[in-house]
């Protein structure tokens, strides 16, 4: 069985990374991006919260801190009351872990857009 599948009464439970900045939330583009100054994309956080409520395991992962190691703390408490005061359901975060890239190709990506 794949290690990211787990079987549930003849279900398939997935686990579902979801990244953070500019795919649950957007910033204006006028400005440097300042993690506090985030909004929040409501229909995009509506379609993680059905694959939560069906069941699946989310996960939200993000760069935040990666480079700032020093700032990962203060980084995860901002981004952990983001979270709640959006109304994001999910069973973990991640923060600081993510590799720092441009672009990503990978066979099980989707972009929001295509939920």
């Amino acid at each position: 069985m794949n290690g990211s599948l787990l079987l549930l009464n003849c279900y398939i439970r997935m686990i579902v990374y979801v990244d953070i900045d500019e795919t649950i939330c957007d910033y204006d583009l006028d400005l440097p991006r300042e993690y506090h100054l985030a909004r929040p994309i409501q229909t995009n956080i509506d379609k993680v919260n059905k694959l939560y409520d069906e069941g699946h395991n989310i996960i939200y992962y993000t760069a935040r801190g990666t480079i700032n190691k020093d700032r990962r703390e203060e980084y995860y408490q901002l981004t952990k009351g983001q979270l709640l005061e959006w109304g994001c359901k999910y069973d973990s975060l991640d923060l600081g872990n993510k590799p720092h890239y441009d672009l990503i190709i990978c066979d099980k990506s989707k972009r929001i857009e295509e939920l």
